[in-house]
């Protein structure tokens, strides 16, 4: 089947040639263009010289296999693959069409990894048997799971073996699937007990759930460490108040006893009561003014102790402080603005000294730009590539401090904003989720668009889809509005 790829402002298209004509007015047609299916991929038939076009939408939309051209297959890859293959053969029987004329095929399913959802081609007038397609599939994804993830392994060969059998059966993919996911959701414990034979009742809890009460759990921790820490749990002012509150109890039993016996007057027991309540009172207004003559040491002191636990949980944050205290103590008088350009000036003349110094250019020493000064308007990016050290080629913002360096380290690097499926992550809105991916190959470095709304561009030239751009030193490289510099 013949294939291209078009872009336009703000779309990617694959482009299918049907190998027959299409007959426009069948039902599997005017489904298909008129109704948007959630499991296929947007489309449009357009004519041309007495044929048909198949124009699929693929804008931020990346093929299975460029996804995983270099990425291991995962438990959650394999549940997103297949139970995407489930939703699209449901979506078809609901809307009446031929699963006949899905393309089951790794460079025609594709994949939106921020919705992490599954989208297929339908092609109208293409009739393959789609047992056999999807046997080639799940012999496409044997290679390339992670066979250091269980689940992955039990769950790819299950719906592999499955998919083998005469009497393959849509239904065989789902038991696959829920008995992978069964499994999964219990305990190590659990499933340990289930398989010696042992029953239990379990509760099953979400993600979140757990997520939930192991925060919990360490908040109450922490807040029990704290009170370890800070709060004495025995106060010593309660023990005190205690055993006046006894010895006045006992005194009182005493002189009552006595009384009652003979051995002393009578007297009348509210007396009694009144004199050992000042009694009371003034033990306790003694106690009171010692304890507030010894006061002021005690508080030191345990001040002292809680700076000290402090300084040692902190000790990062306190060596910080105390290193920009050490660069602007000899500026006591001057505000915060005044600190601050007095510390970008002292930045810049560390750079020049670094790159003045022999030490850094043995064989040469680099013309410093006179941009390099503090204040300065920074203009377009000086390259310094007269007697540079060797490293990793990289990609440099053109405006100095905007981006961050892409350093290109790795055989494959992969561009873009969602940063649980890229290398290096550019943090703006016009930038795709996965933007654009640079290989490595024999010390070359090629750039590839990853299908990106904006496009990406080299020296001013959009890049066509699936186009391969050998990147030469110094080339100017933009990810829609984030601007970069090669170099090798």
């Amino acid at each position: 089947m013949r294939t291209e790829y078009k872009r336009d402002m703000n779309h990617n298209y694959l482009i299918l040639y049907g190998e027959e004509e299409i007959n426009t007015d069948s039902y599997q047609v005017r489904m298909l263009v008129g109704n948007v299916i959630p499991s296929l991929l947007k489309c449009r038939i357009q004519g041309m010289d007495g044929r048909f076009l198949v124009y699929f939408d693929i804008t931020s939309k990346q093929a299975l296999n460029v996804l995983y051209e270099e990425k291991k297959m995962e438990i959650e890859d394999l549940r997103l693959i297949f139970g995407g293959f489930v939703k699209a053969m449901e979506d078809a029987a609901e809307y009446l069409m031929n699963p006949g004329q899905f393309i089951i095929a790794p460079e025609y399913i594709y994949t939106d990894i921020e919705k992490q959802q599954i989208y297929f081609c339908m092609m109208p007038g293409y009739e393959k048997d789609i047992r056999e397609q999807f046997q080639r599939l799940t012999e496409y994804i044997l290679p390339k799971i992670d066979h250091q993830d269980g689940e992955a392994v039990i769950l790819g060969y299950g719906v592999y073996k499955r998919a083998m059998e005469d009497s393959f059966h849509l239904e065989h993919i789902k038991e696959e699937l829920y008995k992978v996911q069964g499994t999964s959701t219990l305990p190590k414990e659990e499933n340990t007990e289930a398989r010696t034979g042992q029953k239990h009742d379990f509760q099953e809890f979400s993600t979140k759930e757990r997520l939930q009460e192991e925060r919990l759990q360490e908040a109450g921790t922490v807040q029990e460490e704290f009170i370890r820490e800070d709060e004495p749990t025995e106060k010593p002012g309660m023990i005190k108040k205690g055993v006046i509150i006894i010895l006045a109890a006992l005194l009182l039993c005493g002189i009552t006893a006595v009384t009652l016996m003979g051995y002393l007057p009578y007297i009348e027991t509210g007396v009694v009561m009144g004199g050992i309540l000042v009694l009371a009172a003034c033990t306790m207004l003694v106690v009171r003014i010692v304890r507030r003559g010894k006061k002021p040491d005690t508080l030191q002191q345990r001040s002292a102790e809680k700076k000290g636990r402090i300084s040692i949980r902190n000790s990062a944050n306190v060596k910080k402080e105390e290193a920009d205290w050490k660069i602007f103590e000899q500026y006591p008088n001057l505000t915060e603005t005044e600190k601050e350009e007095k510390w970008e000036k002292r930045f810049y003349e560390t750079m020049k000294e670094e790159l003045e110094s022999p030490n850094r250019y043995p064989d040469s020493k680099p013309e410093i730009s006179k941009t390099l000064q503090p204040h300065a308007d920074y203009g377009e990016t000086v390259v310094l590539s007269a007697g540079a050290v060797s490293g990793p080629a990289s990609l440099v913002s053109k405006e100095p401090g905007e981006l961050a360096t892409i350093y290109l380290n790795e055989d494959m690097t992969v561009i873009g904003k969602l940063e649980t499926a890229c290398d290096a992550v550019i943090s703006l809105p016009t930038v795709s989720r996965i933007h654009a991916k640079i290989r490595k190959r024999e010390e070359e470095y090629y750039l590839t668009d990853m299908n990106s709304r904006n496009g990406t561009a080299v020296n001013g030239r959009l890049l066509l889809p699936d186009e391969e751009y050998q990147l030469q030193p110094e080339d100017e490289v933009d990810f829609a509005q984030a601007r970069y510099i090669f170099l090798a």
